[in-house]
């Protein structure tokens, strides 16, 4: 990027992520922090969600997924900008472990995110799909893609042309502040989220 060395970590063919797939990206993050530090990472992000199987909870997933997000911060504690862009598809802990954790998450066209499948979140809940559905249109944290996460802050930007001058300026501009919540607030996506974190502060 305009003379800067940038290393690329990233999944695709909508990769479920398991415990084996977590392994292999914690090492490169931690291999780049050791060998890299102050490198910006781009993060290529694209699956289904964190893999179900029996195996892979009795391995205690979650744990590794912690591990990862650990990788990350060790990466950037060592002087690494984290910018995730989504360019697959995206969902739950699959994004939690491998797109969230970045400084800074930014969306191509083909790409599209969801907090949960409409279908888990009424298996869990056991509200009627078409209650669900109906929800979805007035409140973003049911409703899939990009433009929902993008209401609530998840997304830091919708790239739709461009790209390598909109990489290049994410890169070179300062991504320290986590503007989520603010963003989420200004949005109209995640109202109450910015002011409960002002309230904790002052307390």
């Amino acid at each position: 990027m305009a003379g800067k060395t940038v290393s690329v970590i990233g999944t695709t063919d909508h990769t479920f992520i398991g415990v084996r797939e977590i392994v292999a990206l914690s090492e490169k993050f931690l291999d780049i922090a050791e060998r890299f530090p102050g490198r910006p990472i781009i993060m290529l992000v694209d699956n289904n969600g964190q893999r179900m199987a029996l195996d892979e909870e009795l391995l205690a997933l979650p744990e590794y997924v912690a591990h990862l997000l650990k990788s990350e911060q060790v990466a950037r504690l060592a002087g690494c900008k984290l910018i995730a862009i989504v360019y697959g598809n995206t969902v739950a802990g699959g994004f939690i472990g491998f797109g969230m954790g970045a400084d800074r998450v930014v969306s191509v066209p083909g790409g599209n995110t969801s907090v949960m499948k409409l279908e888990a979140i009424s298996r869990v809940t056991k509200m009627p799909m078409e209650k669900l559905q109906e929800l979805a249109t007035k409140v973003s944290v049911f409703a899939p893609g990009c433009e929902n996460f993008f209401k609530m802050g998840g997304l830091y930007e919708m790239w739709t042309d461009n790209f390598p001058a909109q990489l290049q300026r994410l890169i070179t501009s300062d991504v320290s502040q986590d503007l989520r919540a603010q963003l989420g607030r200004e949005r109209g996506g995640r109202q109450a989220a910015q002011s409960v974190i002002d309230e904790v502060l002052r307390a």
